[in-house]
This record gives C-alpha cells, sequence and structure tokens, in this order.
C-alpha cells in the first residue's frame, strides 16, 4: 500500500459509556468510593499530562473481553483538561459494551456515594471525541513509558541474574 493513501484510524468510541460526575471528593476517596461501590479495583497511575497540567488518572480492567474502566480527573489546580456544562470534575469511561442492566446498577451505585453531586451518562458528540481522544493519547502515552520502564528492568533483573551467576562460579573455583 502506498504510504500516501494510508488513512489514519481515529478510534470511534461507540463501545465506550461516559459518565460525567460533580464531586467535591479528592480523586483517591472518590476512587476508593466507586471501588467499594461497585466492586472494582480502580488503581492510579502516573497522571495524564495535558499541556503541561497533570491530571489523575485510575485504571481497571476487568480482563481480557471485558470492561475496562478509567477515572478521570478533569481539573488540575488552575487547569480544566474541557469545561463542560454542567460542570464536570471527573470523567468516569467503561470500554466494552455494557448491557442495559449493568449500566442502571454502575448508575444507581455512582449516585449513591456521599460526595457525588451528579452523575449522569453524556452523549458522545464531536467536542466529548475530542475530549476521549486526548485522553486517549495521554494514557497511550503512559503506557508506552510504562511499558519502557519494564522492559529496563527486566533488562536490570537479567543483568542482576547474570552477576550472581558468575559470582557464584567465581566462589566455586
Amino acid at each position: 500500500m502506498n504510504p500516501k493513501n494510508r488513512k489514519i484510524q481515529i478510534a470511534s468510541f461507540d463501545d465506550t459509556t461516559v459518565v460525567g460526575i460533580n464531586s467535591a471528593l479528592v480523586d483517591y476517596k472518590l476512587a476508593w468510593s466507586i471501588n467499594n461501590k461497585l466492586l472494582l479495583d480502580l488503581v492510579r497511575y502516573d497522571d495524564l499530562i495535558f499541556e503541561g497540567a497533570p491530571f489523575s488518572f485510575f485504571y481497571y480492567t476487568a480482563g481480557e473481553n471485558y470492561n475496562v474502566y478509567n477515572l478521570v480527573s478533569l481539573v488540575s489546580k488552575d487547569k480544566v483538561l474541557y469545561p463542560f456544562n454542567p460542570r464536570l470534575d471527573y470523567l468516569f469511561l467503561i470500554q466494552n459494551t455494557l448491557s442495559a442492566e449493568r449500566q442502571t446498577n454502575i448508575m444507581r451505585g455512582l449516585r449513591e456515594i456521599e460526595g457525588i453531586g451528579h452523575a449522569f451518562v453524556l452523549e458522545k458528540d464531536r467536542v466529548l471525541r475530542q475530549v476521549l481522544e486526548t485522553i486517549a493519547d495521554c494514557e497511550q502515552q503512559m503506557i508506552n513509558k510504562k511499558k519502557k520502564q519494564n522492559d529496563i528492568n527486566a533488562v536490570r533483573e537479567k543483568m542482576r541474574e547474570l552477576e550472581a551467576q558468575q559470582a557464584a562460579l567465581r566462589a566455586q573455583s
């Protein structure tokens, strides 16, 4: 295929449910509350960096072919990732299709969390898709960084093993 004829593939996000959350809770307390209420295990990863500002990012996957959950802060000190109207503090992203019953249970659970003012499913318009693309780009950069770090750590571990083997051989001689 001629490289000039290639087209960039943009994620459609059609199978992603996006929940806007308005809450005064700090990120880790909100993640803890969601974990307890929805029986998830959101874990904080490196912050997503957008225009020099860090936005907290939590991640949980239920395994291959299951849902992936992200909690992303939209507010970072004096910066806002995107100013939604009404004001939103977090996006709760659920990747892969949800049954209507599961979505209802998730929304009910979120609305029962003390400290959440509002939680509602957002329609994916052009602006929201741009925000999701920004989050996906930041997430991919974070994954690449972690992968690179894991590769470096694997090499260091292998070097330690080889050094230990050499030391054992020297001790035997």
